[in-house]
């Protein structure tokens, strides 16, 4: 099953839903539990999201040979893990077959993301050297005040939208745009306390460094390229790709990359045949997986709706 939402009365029968997951959840506080539990697999990464209205104690082992991170949406009290104090302003990452003990508050809002360590060392090589000297370890990671709030915006939405549409997880492309993007993400978050080195680059390097991700992407006509894949192939950071885009191509790697997505689906609906692929599918193919924002970048880039290019090519 590549996605599920369910709701539950009783905290043990939340934790069992959550499979590989070898845990006791035990109810704390006075009154009726009532939870929801979403979850989505997306190729190796694992994303669920969980909303508990009691005061638990969570204790167990995790899954092997993943990383698991979870992210705070609301924690209106502090909690402990391990027996380190847990507030609104941190992160937690727990190992592969770790054991937990984890005291949680009543109405805490969370999103986890558990991914493998052979896409660690091969999508961010870099991320578990940053993950050792963050945690210290120490599974709870504090971040500045005010740093998840930008994530604390667009990250329930781009998890509603996996969840909602499990059939572009079937699309290869979309795999990869979402486990890259979730990737992307965690990067972000951990660049926070463990922030990337800084060097001083020359014009021309900028300037080599964007020529060299427009060839990368030139050689992937039949598959999306993500920011994650061109600071692996091109071996620097995301924040002097960043920099090298903004200063040379006056825009960012995403929105770049996402043009590169887009042309690409218009040359799908620009194919005229009865037979070619519908707009969702084309979206999906090419990592499209929130048709809203879709659509809306589209009709921004091109000054018309998808619907209209594929109905013009058809009546060609």
């Amino acid at each position: 099953m590549l996605t599920e939402a369910r709701c539950f009365d009783d905290a043990q029968q939340h934790a069992a839903a959550l499979p590989y997951w070898n845990q006791v959840y035990d109810q704390l506080t006075a009154g009726r539990f009532q939870s929801s539990l979403e979850r989505a697999h997306v190729g190796n990464l694992v994303l669920f999201r969980e909303v508990l209205n009691q005061r638990v104690v969570q204790h167990g082992q995790t899954p092997a040979d993943m990383l698991h991170v979870s992210i705070p949406l609301a924690m209106p009290n502090a909690g402990s893990l391990q027996g380190c104090p847990v507030n609104a302003n941190s992160i937690m990452a727990l190992h592969g077959n770790e054991e937990f003990v984890f005291h949680l508050p009543p109405n805490v809002d969370s999103i986890q993301v558990s991914i493998t360590y052979e896409d660690l060392d091969t999508l961010a090589p870099q991320f578990a050297e940053r993950l050792a000297r963050t945690r210290n370890r120490q599974p709870v990671i504090p971040l500045r005040e005010g740093h998840l709030a930008g994530i604390r915006a667009t990250l329930p939405g781009a998890f509603e939208q996996v969840v909602q549409n499990p059939d572009l997880l079937e699309f290869t492309g979309t795999q990869k745009i979402i486990k890259h993007q979730f990737m992307s993400l965690l990067l972000e978050l951990l660049n926070d306390v463990a922030p990337d080195e800084r060097y001083n680059l020359t014009y021309a390097t900028h300037s080599d460094i964007v020529k060299r991700s427009q060839a990368i992407v030139l050689a992937s006509p039949d598959e999306p390229v993500t920011v994650l894949e061109l600071c692996q192939k091109l071996r620097i950071s995301r924040r002097t790709l960043q920099n090298s885009f903004q200063l040379i191509a006056d825009t960012t790697p995403v929105d770049y990359l996402r043009s590169i997505r887009l042309n690409a689906v218009r040359r799908m609906l620009q194919s005229g045949s009865p037979e070619c692929t519908s707009i969702r599918e084309a979206a999906g193919y090419w990592g499209f997986y929130h048709l809203g924002h879709f659509s809306r970048d589209y009709r921004r880039l091109f000054d018309e709706l998808p619907s209209e290019t594929r109905a013009r090519a058809l009546v060609q």
